[in-house]
């Protein structure tokens, strides 16, 4: 036979006889393929429906069967189609073309999950996947069954006893047990099979519906114990304490058969006690008290310790035969032993019990992570502290604790010596454990803020450190104040770093207000929320009653973040940044794949909020924390058309004066009337001025420069603010065009003397020189060169515009108010202006310095502006 098979589409041909040359031959049919994962959905209080897509193809289905276990058993368990209920062994096929069921009995706070498979007229198919996991209600903690009760051990017949258990309630359930038989006399333990009942060393386990079992082939003479554990999708739980010991009379010491009990304690021979773990450091110790003994001494010890500890600290009195030994370890395991008063002496002790935990027993390994330190203050006048910190239990034991130490907001951290008491860079021996404290005697100020943090080692290694303690300054916090230059307003700098020049100092609340001028912060009240992250993870309330009000306003909320060790206001995310308001992530900051560049820009945090009281928690993930200030805006969005209205317009008359003091170096030589234009002309700034927009490549409108700016080229006021509206990376936005300063809105000047040139020149004109006299003149250019000079300017801009070219193509002037007010006044006054012969300078001495630095070469061959 010959079959192809492509995806789902399986092209055969059905059982058919044909003969050729007196030969007869049958093509089989596949078998159906593996359904797709089926679905699991809740379909009432003890109800789940489980639905599947049946395949086309041939030959047809005929039936599915379903199966069903909770999430992590080794058990499936099938669908009953006639009871409509799980069965562990059998039941009913689903006919098809039923492909949706609802079964009954499962349990809520449980997790289950389904599978499917088809059969057809060939048999049946592979199984599918398992669907997603459903439960009915909350989901309850899982953790394995605990121990059951002892179980009953009695002796039926020659060679053959008889187990009886009961199952504890765990979640998941109990789906599976196993016994355990003990040879008391020999110590040697074996599991009993559930099929054949004799004693092997490893075999299978009962299941769930079996509470007892027949133990075969056991030995006459030989002392009986037996113990159970119980199996569920967690895994095993621990074993039951032993049951009574049982034993089969020698048959050859008389006839019949008689069951022998254990004849109990006695004073040589102590029974071994047993140990039951219960909660909060507590162990419950029994024995059995032989009918002489006045009193117990119990005693108990860490396993692998060399010294017993007396349980209670005194002999516990008869007829008490159990005791609870309190302030234990968990994950540690104990051993005890036990010995009585008779006849005032005492007697034999007991063998050691097998050892017991409360808890999960931990495993050797470095010490885990520690709690965080307490920072106290000894005396304020000397600068002492103390640093207190709480040890706990590992395997193997503590053997230091190494103590860090640093003011807050310091890159690193330094150590404490333990014999000096003194703070070191390199890092010192730990502080011998089980040390709980230690002072710190040198080395701190008075003003500062401190914190510690401690890590635990042992013979494997060190483990990690803690979260820092609690911030603790002596006396008051000496403030570091600095000028902002933006707001002139003193900033307490506090535990920051800023290692910039405090002329170029902007404080983050002026940062924040000028990062986005598209999204204006609303003042005066628009910062709802500004910080200094000293830790991971922030967590605050936030009452926002008029969010409804905001949003009919089209009103937003962002967060934004800023680097305070920077003099711009750039948009800055940490490593990783987790926004979670109500307990639902708002937004994350991932850490970006090697050799990607992440585009930082604010995230509106609006939709995520409600009005009303609201629950953040925000949660930090970078090398330096304290670097950074976040702060939560109330916004409203802007337009260019808006933002253009805003500019300040610097008149004609000091426009001319500034223009005459960027240019009053330009001529090194006198200029000769007969010579042309261009010839004989040195400059340190160019004196042309060309018209053209090097970001539209149209005539200006709108002349802006910045005024820090030290080149006399403009550029259009709508194009440069469309340009940056357009442009996605916030961080490259506000660049001067022409000589890459940043350049906000507030820091832009509308030209009013190139707008009178603007005004009073032809459409045509591109370029005019401005004279050492004041005047300017036109620069007519020859058709064939100023197709190449265009190709020039073209090629030039584009180098200079950078990302702006690519990200705001196309860009246009915007029409403002300013614009309708400049085109009036330059037509009502069409004239040539002289520029006055004497003009005082308007730079500071900076800009002047700055200025005699920037050199340009001959205007004929390159033009620097």
């Amino acid at each position: 036979s010959e079959s192809t098979q492509v995806g789902v589409i399986a092209v055969t041909l059905h059982q058919q006889q044909a003969s050729a040359g007196g030969v007869t031959w049958w093509c089989s049919m596949p078998k159906p393929p593996a359904p797709s994962q089926p679905q699991a959905s809740v379909a009432g209080p003890s109800a789940v429906r489980i639905s599947w897509v049946i395949a086309d193809v041939e030959p047809e289905i005929t039936a599915s069967t379903v199966k069903i276990r909770i999430v992590g058993s080794q058990r499936w368990q099938n669908y009953d189609h006639v009871s409509r209920r799980l069965v562990p062994k059998g039941g009913g096929v689903v006919p098809a073309p039923t492909c949706e069921i609802r079964v009954e009995g499962f349990e809520e706070g449980i997790a289950y999950e389904a599978i499917v498979a088809m059969m057809n007229s060939e048999g049946w198919g592979d199984v599918s996947k398992a669907s997603e996991p459903v439960h009915i209600g909350e989901l309850k903690p899982r953790d394995k069954p605990p121990a059951p009760d002892p179980p009953q051990l009695v002796a039926v017949g020659t060679g053959r006893l008889k187990v009886t258990w009961t199952l504890p309630r765990a979640c998941p359930p109990v789906e599976a047990s196993q016994v355990q038989v003990t040879d008391v006399s020999r110590g040697k333990t074996a599991l009993v099979d559930p099929s054949s009942g004799k004693l092997v060393d490893s075999g299978k386990t009962f299941g769930a519906s079996r509470l007892e079992a027949n133990i075969m082939g056991v030995e006459a003479g030989v002392e009986y114990s037996a113990a159970v554990c119980c199996r569920n999708a967690e895994g095993f739980g621990p074993y039951s304490m032993a049951s009574d010991s049982v034993a089969l009379a020698d048959g050859k010491a008389g006839s019949g058969m008689e069951l022998v009990v254990h004849a109990g304690p006695s004073f040589e021979n102590p029974e071994v006690p047993v140990m039951e773990p219960l909660t909060d450091g507590k162990m419950r110790i029994r024995w059995m008290l032989p009918d002489e003994a006045k009193s117990t001494m119990v005693k108990l010890r860490r396993l692998g310790d060399n010294n017993w500890y007396l349980c209670g600290g005194t002999a516990i009195p008869g007829p008490t035969s159990e005791t609870v030994a309190s302030g234990l370890e968990e994950g540690i395991e104990y051993e005890t032993m036990v010995a009585f008063l008779m006849n005032g002496r005492w007697g034999n002790e007991s063998p050691i019990s097998k050892p017991a935990c409360i808890g999960e027993l931990k495993q050797p390994g470095i010490p885990g992570v520690p709690k965080e330190p307490k920072l106290l203050i000894l005396d304020p006048q000397q600068c002492h502290m103390r640093i207190k910190w709480q040890t706990f239990t590992a395997v193997p034991p503590l053997t230091g604790i190494l103590v860090r130490f640093r003011p807050l907001g310091a890159r690193s951290w330094q150590y404490i010596d333990g014999a000096t008491h003194r703070l070191v860079s390199k890092e010192p021996d730990p502080v011998p454990a089980p040390a709980s404290e230690i002072d710190v005697l040198e080395g701190l100020q008075q003003g500062v803020r401190y914190e510690a943090s401690v890590a635990f080692r042992n013979k494997l290694g060190q483990g990690p450190t803690s979260p820092p303690s609690d911030i603790v300054c002596i006396g008051r916090p000496t403030p570091r104040l600095i000028k902002c230059t933006y707001c002139f307003n003193e900033y307490d700098l506090m535990h920051t770093e800023y290692t910039k020049g405090p002329e170029s100092f902007w404080c983050p609340s002026c940062r924040f207000r000028q990062l986005d001028p598209f999204n204006a912060v609303i003042e005066p009240y628009g910062m709802l929320m500004y910080h200094i992250p000293v830790r991971p993870q922030i967590a605050f309330s936030l009452d926002l009653p008029d969010l409804k009000a905001w949003r009919k306003e089209d009103h937003d909320i962002f967060m934004r973040m800023v680097k305070i060790d920077s003099d711009n206001s750039a948009q800055v995310w940490p490593r990783r940044l987790t926004f979670e308001a109500n307990g639902n992530e708002v937004f994350g900051i991932k850490e970006p794949e090697e050799g990607h560049v992440r585009r930082d820009v604010p995230k509106n945090i609006a939709p995520g909020l409600r009005p009303g009281m609201n629950t953040i928690t925000i949660t930090v993930d970078d090398d330096y924390i304290s670097g950074y200030a976040m702060a939560l805006v109330r916004t409203q969005a802007r337009t260019a058309q808006q933002i253009s209205t805003e500019i300040p317009h610097c008149e004609e008359e000091a426009a001319a004066a500034r223009v005459a003091t960027l240019l009053q170096d330009t001529w090194s030589t006198p200029h000769d009337e007969g010579a042309e234009e261009e010839d004989d002309i040195t400059c340190v700034i160019s004196n042309k001025l060309k018209l053209r927009c090097p970001l539209s490549f149209e005539r200006v409108v709108i002349p802006v420069r910045g005024e820090q700016c030290m080149h006399l080229q403009c550029f259009g006021l709508g194009a440069y603010l469309e340009s940056n509206m357009k442009m996605r990376a916030l961080n490259n936005r506000w660049t001067c065009p022409v000589c890459g300063t940043g350049l906000k809105p507030h820091d832009l000047r509308i030209d009013g003397f190139v707008d009178r040139v603007l005004t009073e020149t032809p459409s045509h004109i591109e370029e005019v020189l401005i004279m050492q006299d004041g005047s300017y003149r036109c620069i007519e250019e020859m058709p064939e060169k100023n197709a190449a000079e265009q190709a020039a300017l073209t090629l030039k801009a584009a180098d200079v515009t950078d990302t702006k070219i690519v990200e705001a193509s196309e860009v246009s002037e915007v029409p403002t108010e300013i614009e309708d007010t400049q085109r009036s006044e330059a037509e009502s006054n069409k004239r040539k202006h002289m520029m006055p012969g004497s003009v005082p300078p308007m730079l500071t001495r900076r800009q002047r310095r700055r200025q005699k630095l920037l050199t340009v070469g001959n205007e004929d061959e390159k033009d620097s502006d």
